[in-house]
């Protein structure tokens, strides 16, 4: 790669990681964040290295990488980001190398890691404690070291490892396998990635064994699910259109998203053109994008913005290989009737021009993601206050007891090591119940509700059962909760 391009990706990476900082400390744990970020703590006091007491239902590896920085840096919630953040920093030159390898242009890779800085999907995701972000990561090291001057050996680990973070890697097997097809493997370079890839799933394969005797993670995954199933019929249309509005929110620019379409259009009929390796690169990686699309619409499984963040570094790679092939095309007809140098000139102004499109289009964008501001990935906002409510407790003592039905998952991780005892209820009759015969026992007693009409219930059933609810404290977000003691 030119020398010019390496600084030009040196440089992107600053952007980048300014753009991102931010959320690193100002965006607070979703329900899932908080729930990993709890396992990760559990192993970083060697309290249960291996999970053995928590039914999980996720690879490790993302957990353990979170509990090697909860000690250097402390019990904060950027801890468990770290992972993360560092490994959506390095996506930007990998996906640009991995660019790089596939056609041996310098435009398409700077284009691809420009595109990714700019996304407010990978924005959003960068810093937050979710697995997908490291799994992007490792998945485009895979294939980088399958292309090219491949390493076998050690794409089959980081393959094996990307599964070892989320079992959406297997996904992606079939891209390797047809990136290799393409560069031509031969039977030993198989054998060599197939021992790295094995490597990698014998270790995931021992700690499972070690903690519970049997691999238990893919079970419990599809029980967490209700099963993997096709779409049934009447979920076509509502699906169709629940992940075009996650794919627009993902893209952030109607205009990218319409220059998005044209270019692969254009991409397809000069690869069908073309009939030369980088045409077949270029079709493949467009079905691939497609596959991956309509197995998410088509199969029953939940509508989450998490799922097409892999598909980030790909979706940029085929689009600033698009961009790169519409200016060529463009500046040979403009300069057709010019000079060379003259058509070299129009190429540039062409390029220039698309590029100043993009960051026009895309910067209102960048700005909310950089504040968190889309419903999509890390939000200031996430855990609507639970922190607060969290930091009012802490210096409780044993024996005090919250009641709670919605916000468990947060309390797992925020009152890790605080003398808060949380007793989940059903439903508020249960609940009733039990403060009846233990309201009197012990320490004091705290209900935390969300601030709607959803906790009524909860209010009746309690006044029903000779108690009221003493407001000390309500969150500052929408709609946010509210902290109440039970009072006789």
């Amino acid at each position: 790669m030119p020398i010019r391009s390496k600084l030009l990706l040196s440089g992107l990476v600053w952007v980048a990681a300014f753009i991102r900082f931010r959320g690193l400390f100002a965006n607070r744990f979703h329900l899932d964040e908080a729930l990993f970020s709890s396992w990760a703590r559990l192993i970083a006091v060697w309290q249960d290295p291996l999970l053995v007491t928590q039914t999980i239902d996720k690879p490790p590896l993302i957990m353990y990488l979170q509990a090697f920085f909860f000690p250097l840096v402390g019990p904060v919630e950027w801890a468990a980001r770290l992972p993360n953040f560092l490994a959506s920093m390095l996506l930007v030159p990998l996906a640009a190398l991995l660019a790089w390898r596939l056609y041996h242009e310098a435009g398409t890779a700077v284009l691809a890691a420009l595109l990714i800085v700019l996304s407010p999907l990978s924005i959003q995701y960068s810093a937050t404690a979710f697995t997908d972000p490291l799994l992007v990561a490792l998945l485009v090291l895979a294939l980088l070291l399958a292309s090219g001057q491949s390493r076998p050996a050690l794409s089959g680990l980081f393959m094996g490892l990307a599964i070892a973070t989320k079992f959406q890697a297997w996904l992606f097997v079939p891209l390797l396998v047809g990136l290799t097809w393409l560069q031509g493997w031969s039977w030993r370079q198989w054998g060599r990635w197939l021992a790295g890839f094995f490597s990698a799933l014998f270790a995931l394969s021992l700690w499972e064994v070690s903690r519970r005797g049997s691999p238990v993670l893919w079970s419990n995954q599809i029980v967490n699910f209700g099963g993997v199933r096709a779409a049934w019929s009447w979920e076509i249309s509502p699906r169709l259109w629940g992940w075009a509005r996650i794919l627009h929110l993902s893209v952030g620019s109607q205009i990218l998203v319409g220059l998005a379409l044209l270019a692969v259009i254009v991409l397809w009929i000069h690869a069908n053109r073309r009939r030369d390796k980088s045409g077949s690169m270029d079709k493949m990686l467009i079905l691939f994008v497609l596959a991956y699309l309509i197995i998410h619409w088509l199969l029953a499984v939940p509508i989450w913005d998490r799922y097409l963040l892999p598909l980030v570094p790909l979706f940029s790679i085929v689009l600033a290989r698009a961009v790169t092939v519409s200016c060529v095309w463009t500046s040979d007809r403009i300069g057709r009737y010019r000079k060379r140098q003259g058509q070299s000139k129009v190429q540039i102004g062409v390029v220039s021009m698309l590029v100043g499109i993009i960051l026009l289009s895309q910067s209102q964008n960048v700005i909310m993601a950089r504040n968190g501001q889309w419903p999509i990935g890390g939000q200031p906002t996430a855990d609507q206050g639970a922190w607060q409510v969290a930091q009012y407790l802490a210096k409780e003592p044993y024996g005090t007891v919250l009641y709670d039905h919605w916000y468990s998952w947060q309390w797992r991780y925020h009152l890790f090591d605080k003398g808060v005892y949380v007793s989940w209820f059903p439903h508020a009759k249960a609940l009733a119940e039990d403060i009846s015969v233990f309201g009197d026992s012990g320490g004091d007693r705290y209900l935390v509700l969300p601030a709607t009409a959803t906790s009524r219930p909860v209010h009746r059933a309690l006044a029903a059962a000779g108690y009221r609810l003493q407001p000390v404290l309500q969150t500052n977000y929408q709609p946010g909760m509210i902290l109440y003691q039970i009072e006789r």
